[in-house]
């Protein structure tokens, strides 16, 4: 079991670090792009590529509902992390380092952002009650295009913090050891130097050691809920799914110490939409095409027995009517409240009541 919980800590270093490197390339790559667009989608989708690999890796890996459903929790696990933690996590360390209570956050983009990600956990739900066939993952897909068409409409004029012209040229180093334990990828191959072609190959290279460390959390998971009895599904959602998250939550933190504050927001709910409608849809798309359709009413052993009473025990509906649930209350919170030190607390309490809600159903 220690080898186990050494193998996590590894996986979960990698995509810590290695999230530094790709976000560097990202956006050297996307430099033009204003900030409120690329929050919630380049940083987005640069650092959910754990969940989309992690979800991919579970159906393909089990080639099963058992693995569809393991899959399933990470992002769903993964989406209320998002949600509330990296703002929460963002806020507390501008609090802590600027000695401020002033975290600015774009009240369009909480509308937005909000009511398409609203929109994509009910699409989901949808899923739940129907079954996941390929015309349901075709609408996923769909429905990011349509929220990143959105995005660029409403913003492309509006990006007043956007820096034309800031071209990063070099990677700061921090010695020969430190840049190979801190996995600076720049450093290691083109002496800290940052053009198109060597962000091309940090991406390259980020995307294996990414998929790597997912192979590393997927089996650390399985050993565990096979050694402690619990189903694969609960492991993932407090293993993997929080793993995955971490890349999310240290962009959104270094955005918000360099003052970005809307990408550091807005990057939670771009995280949360492309998980759900990519990181579920596109593995899905390919399943169900081999397959034929999921149906999504099969048996999970569950730890609780509130699933006795309610929803036939359909632990994938209930979980997905919990993400719903925290979503519009922390989204309501986001766009009346001013981002406070109470409001942190209570929002870190309403995700402690989602993990509750789900164990003990």
């Amino acid at each position: 079991m220690i080898y186990i919980i050494l193998k996590i800590i590894v996986a979960t270093y990698i995509l810590w670090k290695i999230s530094t490197s790709f976000d560097l390339a990202a956006n050297y790559l996307t430099r033009d792009i204003g900030e409120g667009i690329k929050g919630p989608t380049v940083n987005a989708i640069a650092s959910s590529l754990p969940e989309l690999f992690i979800s991919s890796m579970f159906l393909f890996y089990y080639g099963d509902i058992r693995g569809f459903s393991a899959g399933y929790a990470t992002i769903i696990g993964s989406s209320a992390f998002n949600i509330a933690v990296i703002p929460v996590a963002s806020f507390l360390v501008v609090f802590y380092k600027r000695k401020t209570n002033d975290f600015k956050i774009d009240k369009l983009i909480i509308k937005q952002d909000g009511l398409f990600l609203i929109g994509a956990i009910i699409l989901l739900m949808g899923g739940m009650f129907y079954g996941i066939h390929l015309y349901f993952t075709y609408a996923l897909i769909l429905y990011y295009i349509v929220y990143v068409r959105a995005l660029y409409l409403s913003r492309k004029d509006n990006n007043t913090d956007v820096e034309k012209g800031n071209v990063v040229s070099v990677e700061g180093s921090d010695g020969i050891f430190l840049n190979i334990l801190n996995l600076k990828l720049f450093r290691l191959f083109s002496d800290g130097k940052v053009n198109s072609i060597t962000s091309l190959v940090v991406i390259i290279l980020s995307i294996l050691l990414i998929g790597y460390s997912c192979d590393m959390l997927i089996t650390s998971t399985e050993f565990i809920s096979r050694k402690v009895g619990i189903n694969l599904f609960f492991v993932s959602f407090f293993i993997a799914s929080i793993a995955s998250s971490l890349p999310d939550t240290f962009l959104s933190v270094k955005d918000a110490i360099n003052g970005k504050f809307y990408d550091s927001f807005s990057n939670a709910y771009g995280s949360n939409m492309f998980d759900i409608c990519i990181g579920l849809g596109l593995p899905l798309l390919v399943y169900t095409s081999i397959h034929g359709t999921i149906y999504t009413s099969f048996p999970i052993s569950r730890i609780g027995s509130i699933g006795n009473y309610i929803l036939g025990g359909n632990i994938l509906l209930w979980s997905a009517i919990l993400l719903l649930i925290l979503t519009i209350i922390t989204t309501c919170i986001y766009y009346y409240k001013p981002l406070r030190l109470r409001y942190a607390v209570l929002i870190i309490f309403l995700y402690l009541l989602f993990m509750l809600g789900l164990i003990l159903f």
